[in-house]
């Protein structure tokens, strides 16, 4: 097929797809259970900044370089002219929250042997300083941190490391995998069991209660993150087959049943249970844990969001024409190649298509 041709079909053929995809999420009303973003304890800032910065007022973090120790914890603090800016308008970032995560109050928190930046961002007083035009008003400024491992042993080290592979498909960790490698939790020990959930959500008058009893029984949660949207996942199995979801912003409970392929076979609202919605949440949303933590990526799943969907196919189309813009992971080119002859080609352009719309 030349590659005009296959261009004109493949744009045809997205065109269609998309125009079903939009009618479904209409359908169920779901548009923001999956929106851009990150977890707050790593989300940067979202202030246009000045570059270059003007003057700074005496901001500055407190410890421009600090040192852990995997496992330690530390404040940071900003120093600043206190007339200068708005006190309520300091932030803080992790530009590598799986080395050094940082909480809103400025808590650092050492989780891997690396190196990463935070980053303090404040407001300029508009009452106080002469502000020009086209500044944001925003000033930022960084501190280094450099943690250290020296009590891990090379297996940890190698099992944190193939967790993190997994990790960074999402925007998350799995929590109780990651204690039971450092020891902190048992291997064996006892899961949150479905008689125990429904107990707490029996005794409780609200959702805060609900989930710091869940927290005093299961401190651990197997997965915990999520884009736009905070995911705590407590699995009922080693597997992750069966669970419960809580989608913290929106108060919900959901309980979830895998099949063989980890594809959902049943679900429902536990919290709040009055009234059941008439379709499931974003399937995305229910099985990306599950295929991330087992490594069964999705055939199709060309940019790894666990979804299989046209921009996918679209991606795979860019780097079939040689657009040199079109980047692709390791995994993704893996999961790309349709017939599994090593190359990125119409046919596996065609072969992701089809499998969107079903077609086999």
């Amino acid at each position: 097929m030349k590659l005009t041709a296959f261009l004109s079909a493949l744009i045809f053929t997205v065109s269609f797809c998309t125009a079903v995809s939009a009618e479904d999420v209409q359908e169920t009303g779901l548009t923001g259970m999956d929106t851009a973003g990150e977890p707050a304890v790593t989300t940067p800032a979202e202030y246009e900044v000045t570059e270059p910065q003007s003057e700074l007022y005496g901001f500055a973090p407190e410890t421009p370089e600090i040192t852990l120790e995997v496992g330690e914890t530390c404040q940071l603090r900003a120093v600043w002219d206190a007339d200068c800016y708005l006190a309520e308008s300091l932030q803080f970032a992790s530009d590598n929250g799986t080395v050094a995560a940082v909480t809103a109050d400025g808590t650092i928190t050492a989780r891997e042997e690396g190196t990463a930046h935070i980053r303090l961002t404040a407001k300029l007083n508009p009452e106080t300083v002469r502000i020009a035009q086209k500044d944001s008003g925003v000033r930022t400024v960084t501190a280094l941190v450099t943690v250290t491992d020296h009590t891990r042993t090379e297996e940890q080290k190698a099992q944190l490391e193939a967790l993190k592979v997994k990790e960074q498909i999402l925007f998350g960790e799995f929590r109780r995998a990651r204690a039971v490698i450092l020891g902190t939790l048992a291997a064996d020990a006892p899961r949150i069991t479905m008689e125990q959930i429904s107990s707490i959500i029996a005794e409780s008058e609200s959702f805060d209660e609900i989930m710091q009893k869940l927290n005093a029984a299961q401190p651990y949660p197997d997965y915990f993150g999520g884009s736009g949207l905070t995911l705590i996942e407590y699995w009922l199995d080693d597997l992750g087959t069966e669970k419960i979801l809580v989608t913290y912003e929106q108060s919900d409970l959901i309980y979830i049943r895998l099949d063989e392929s980890g594809n959902p076979a049943e679900w429902r609202f536990l919290h709040p249970a009055q009234q059941q919605p008439e379709k499931a949440p974003d399937t995305g949303v229910m099985n990306r844990t599950y295929f991330a933590y087992h490594g069964a990526m999705l055939n199709g799943d060309v940019n790894c969001d666990c979804i299989v969907d046209v921009s996918d196919a679209v991606l795979a189309a860019r780097f079939a024409a040689e657009d040199n813009t079109a980047m692709i992971t390791a995994q993704g080119k893996i999961n790309a190649d349709m017939n599994s002859d090593g190359n990125i080609t119409g046919d596996d352009v065609i072969a992701v298509l089809r499998k969107i719309a079903k077609l086999g």
